[in-house]
């Protein structure tokens, strides 16, 4: 099962995060996620007293964002205020907590700045290794159409992975592409009919292409692909604007020109004019598989505390499931083991209470549906 459990979306109350966090709002309610909102304070030459006031002041208003959240239906985790600087605060944050995805504005420029994105998104993407949503600034609309560039590298299938999750998710289009950079002139070439070497060159990149997709489970999800010649900034913009796209999704590592789109000049090109928000991807996908990422994570842990339960020592099994709920927050068995534990002691206060904390967990992991038939049975 593929979940995205935590979103991590960060706010400095701009019009901007405004927009970062109407687009979390939206993912949260398709997948059933936690969003933990953050704001980081720069550390400025001001009182005791003013720095007091000012962190206040932040999270009354992150308070009121949670209330808006909340009021969507959407959970939220926790409030988080930082001091330092804003891109290492993120950073340490989204991999301290293990966040699935890191959402922000795309911030504004400053005025002698070509670069269109904020300097604290700009960092981001070249320092952080968790998948990152930049949210253009714009009202935010349902993604209905979806674009990922891909170089048939490691990195690109990573990025069409999670692509094809979220298109499922939103029900929405996918459209795969391909640049290569045709052949211009070389000063060592017998033959001169350049427009037939391209066309062999376009033969071996449809090869390598279809091959490519062919390792590719797109499940029942219809997509479309398209193998384009040119300069790939140039081409990838040209599709985005084309088509409407929604969302751009692609691996920030690879080989070949793409490797550069979102690390080198290639990305300055083009986001340049910010043609849609886009999702940047490396080492971790946006979601997790739960039952393989975690279960033997949990089995070490389950399996003494129920050796301690079977023995009767029902409070040493107390305190091992304690300890693994603290991991995995929204465990099952070990709620269960937790709601076993306090029944044989006769506390009916804990039980009813991680019995309502079970109820909550599958509310919000699984749906409302599936919660019914647990409440049934």
């Amino acid at each position: 099962m593929k979940l995205l459990q935590d979103i991590l979306v960060t706010t400095d109350f701009s019009e901007s995060s405004d927009r970062a966090i109407e687009a979390s709002i939206q993912l949260a309610k398709k997948f059933k996620s936690r969003i933990a909102l953050m704001h980081v304070l720069t550390e400025e030459a001001v009182s005791e007293e003013t720095k007091i006031l000012i962190e206040q002041t932040v999270h009354n208003n992150l308070l009121e964002v949670k209330e808006k959240i909340l009021k969507e239906d959407v959970y939220v985790s926790e409030v988080i205020i930082e001091r330092g600087v804003v891109f290492e605060k993120i950073i340490q944050v989204a991999q301290g907590r293990n966040v699935n995805l890191i959402v922000a504005g795309s911030g504004s420029k400053d005025g002698n700045d070509k670069f269109k994105l904020g300097t604290t998104v700009e960092k981001l993407m070249r320092k952080n290794q968790i998948p990152l949503w930049v949210v253009k600034n714009e009202k935010v609309q349902p993604i209905r159409k979806i674009v990922c560039p891909v170089d048939f590298s490691d990195a690109s299938k990573r990025a069409l992975l999670n692509a094809i999750t979220l298109a499922e998710r939103f029900d929405a289009g996918l459209t795969v592409i391909n640049v290569f950079v045709p052949i211009v002139s070389t000063s060592l070439r017998i033959s001169q009919n350049i427009e037939e070497d391209n066309k062999d060159l376009r033969k071996q990149k449809e090869k390598e292409f279809d091959k490519f997709l062919s390792e590719i489970d797109f499940k029942s999800l219809e997509y479309k692909k398209e193998l384009l010649m040119g300069i790939p900034f140039v081409e990838i913009y040209k599709t985005i604007k084309g088509s409407n796209a929604d969302l751009l999704l692609m691996g920030t590592t690879g080989k070949t020109g793409l490797s550069k789109l979102l690390m080198g000049s290639v990305t300055e090109k083009v986001t340049r004019e910010l043609p849609c928000s886009f999702i940047t991807t490396k080492a971790k996908d946006i979601t997790d598989d739960y039952l393989e990422s975690n279960l033997k994570g949990v089995e070490s842990i389950l399996n003494p505390a129920r050796n301690h339960f079977n023995k009767g020592d029902y409070e040493l099994a107390i305190e091992e499931f304690t300890i693994g709920l603290k991991q995995y927050p929204d465990n099952i068995p070990i709620l269960m083991g937790l709601i076993d534990s306090y029944k044989a002691l006769g506390n009916n206060t804990k039980v009813d209470f991680y019995t309502e904390y079970k109820k909550e967990v599958i509310k919000r992991t699984w749906g409302d549906d599936l919660f019914e038939k647990v409440r049934m049975n």
